[in-house]
């Protein structure tokens, strides 16, 4: 017997046939469809799908949401324990990918390369040379949150002779400079890379306060999520220029992102899209599937959130 299973997030489009293959599988993007929501033993998701209390109510024989990807933050926990129904992610598979975008993020955005091709395209290299970027050999970087998309990124930074400093809740056992409090660590760098977790522990981390001890000159990459930044105090710092630019590739509300960084030539915007390789969406995939089935075929849970 297949068990039944509801992908209601469609980013997971491409991958549906993963799961088809040991599932009985319904999709949202299928039109004209009515879903009988009790049927469903599991849901598929990505991390920032909203599930809250009011969508898994529709489900009331779930017994495992398996989240694709690493962070869970759209997922109500306390409604899960309530309700016996396990979390599980997929760990460790999209480390390289994320790490290996907010890298390009931060060598297009400190070297303007998205505007130096537009130069190019609109014609004006003919007219005057391209304004000066800036060198990234031997500035400092401060990554908030060391897990392990963290420390990918930090050795990849390393690899282009630049300092790297970390925040966290606890010192971890590296080479890299660790700062207690958030605030000094940003007026001691040049550079900040958000890596880590979403969800009200980190919600608005990056704030006013955080972001006054950057210098004019700093810029921010963000590769969480958008709940980590406060969106109205980065927009203003972006829109006074109290900071140099932004690459994000994580927003709130997205993909309806706020109008204002629509205006901004300051910075680099990402559709979240860190994982977003064809070879780690499939593993994620793969994983998720697994997932499911261990759990519902012999009580099994692996990567258990």
């Amino acid at each position: 017997m297949k068990f039944n299973i509801f992908i209601p997030d469609i980013i997971l489009k491409d991958f549906a046939y993963v799961f088809k293959k040991n599932f009985n599988v319904d999709c949202i993007w299928v039109k004209n469809k009515k879903f009988e929501y009790k049927k469903y033993n599991a849901i598929v998701v990505n991390g920032g799908f909203d599930c809250n209390k009011i969508f898994l109510k529709k489900f009331p024989n779930l017994k495992i949401i398996s989240v694709f990807g690493v962070g869970y933050s759209g997922v109500d926990l306390d409604y899960c324990k309530k309700n016996k129904i396990i979390i599980t992610n997929t760990p460790k598979v999209l480390t390289n990918d994320v790490a290996d975008l907010a890298l390009g993020l931060m060598i297009s955005l400190s070297r303007k390369i998205y505007q130096g091709h537009n130069f190019i395209l609109d014609k004006k290299w003919i007219k005057k040379p391209f304004t000066l970027s800036t060198s990234l050999t031997n500035k400092t970087i401060g990554v908030v949150g060391m897990g392990a998309i963290g420390k990918a990124f930090s050795k990849r930074a390393s690899s282009l002779s630049m300092n790297v400093f970390y925040h966290g809740p606890n010192k971890k056992n590296l080479k890299y400079k660790y700062y207690k409090n958030l605030k000094i660590m940003a007026k001691n760098i040049d550079i900040m890379v958000v890596t880590c977790v979403g969800g009200e522990k980190t919600k608005n981390l990056i704030n006013k306060y955080v972001l006054n001890f950057l210098s004019p000159s700093s810029l921010i990459i963000n590769v969480s999520r958008g709940s980590v930044v406060n969106e109205n105090d980065l927009l203003k710092s972006l829109k006074t220029n109290k900071i140099a630019g932004a690459a994000l590739d994580v927003f709130n509300n997205e993909p309806a992102i706020h109008k204002d960084y629509y205006k901004l030539k300051n910075v680099i915007l990402s559709p979240h899209n860190a994982s977003g390789t064809n070879e780690t969406r499939l593993k994620m995939a793969v994983i998720c599937s697994q997932n499911i089935y261990h759990y519902l075929s012999n009580g099994k849970v692996y990567n258990k959130i």
